[in-house]
């Protein structure tokens, strides 16, 4: 994926990323929800290893996407404001838009990993 240049093709870019960043955070929150259900139907140890597996994975990626979402509204709203991309934190730099891609593109590839991995464990 090519990282727009122009201040409106960069917009769309990151409000699509927004989005995709929000439906991500709702389907955690189902998986969420169908892991405790199943773990109230299964007990035994190694099923409750499982449960705290993907507990503690959909914690962790909430954290990142709630963190990834708060980066891409900031950056929205410093290019609305003045056209420059230069929204910066210590520990999540959001310095450009090739930046927010190199993340956007991690984001992407580690759910899309835990999602397959959720869907086979339910199996």
């Amino acid at each position: 994926m090519e990282v727009p240049t122009q201040t409106s093709d960069l917009q769309e870019q990151l409000n699509s990323w927004k989005s995709e960043v929000n439906n991500v955070r709702q389907e955690i929150r189902e998986m969420r929800g169908r892991l405790e259900e199943l773990a109230h139907k299964k007990t035994d140890p190694e099923m409750l290893i499982h449960v705290e597996h993907f507990q503690n994975q959909f914690i962790c990626q909430a954290e990142v996407a709630d963190e990834l979402f708060h980066d891409l509204k900031q950056s929205a709203k410093k290019l609305s404001n003045n056209g420059v991309l230069a929204v910066v934190h210590d520990d999540r730099p959001v310095a450009d838009a090739t930046t927010l891609h190199d993340r956007m593109d991690t984001f992407q590839k580690l759910y899309g990993e835990l999602k397959h991995e959720f869907e086979r464990f339910i199996r």
